[in-house]
């Protein structure tokens, strides 16, 4: 790579660099408009809307079963 191409490279990063810093940030972001109920930021995921699993039917372990006696 030539001197010129790394310069021209190097000038391109700065260039970037600079307009990424570039705008003005908020300090606090306003809730959008919409419902009242309407909580802003809000967490995720939310257990309180969550679906809940379904309770599972208890099962019962089959009873042992005792060896059959083999004939010879």
């Amino acid at each position: 790579m030539s001197r010129q191409a790394s310069l021209r490279l190097a000038a391109a990063g700065l260039a970037v660099l600079a307009l990424a810093g570039c705008g003005k940030k908020p300090g606090y972001i306003e809730p959008p408009q919409g419902r009242a109920a309407d909580r802003f930021p809000g967490t995720y995921p939310n257990p309180a809307l969550d679906p809940q699993p379904l309770p599972q039917p208890q099962r019962q372990a089959p009873a042992p079963t005792q060896p059959q006696p083999t004939t010879p």
